[in-house]
């Protein structure tokens, strides 16, 4: 975080500017707030999962449906999405659907070759060879 926030509050000069610090700070302690708001609606939605005997379709599907409103939350506000938490909401999206519909096919197999597929693409993508040139 302090690399993060010296790359954000700093001039062009390199000295640190207090406008920015503070403007970093405040978009720091929102996203900090967020981060609360959403695990204290995760432990809500599971207690009443629980307590309605909802099934685990429905209990995945609401965890989801809170963890990429989060990240929506948190790109409304300016502030950065957290990509592991997006791929998280989706999986548990998915997850949760195979058990509503009661899919008979396994779902973990499909998971590997997708995450395989996913990291071989990753890998060769155009836009990563870019990055990767700007830093060499």
């Amino acid at each position: 975080m302090f690399q993060e926030m010296m790359k954000e509050c700093c001039g062009k000069s390199g000295e640190p500017e207090f406008g920015k610090m503070k403007e970093f700070m405040r978009g720091h302690d929102h996203g900090a707030r967020l981060d609360a708001v959403g695990w204290a609606l995760f432990f809500i939605w599971i207690g009443v999962a629980w307590i309605a005997e909802v099934g685990i379709g429905i209990a995945l599907l609401g965890v989801a449906a809170i963890t990429l409103a989060m990240q929506l939350l948190r790109k409304r506000r300016g502030l950065k999405v957290e990509i592991f938490w997006v791929v998280a909401g989706v999986a548990l999206g998915i997850g949760g659907l195979w058990e509503f519909f009661d899919i008979q096919m396994p779902l973990a197999p499909l998971v590997l070759i997708i995450a395989g597929i996913a990291l071989l693409v990753w890998q060769f993508a155009p836009w990563r060879k870019e990055s990767q040139e700007s830093h060499s």
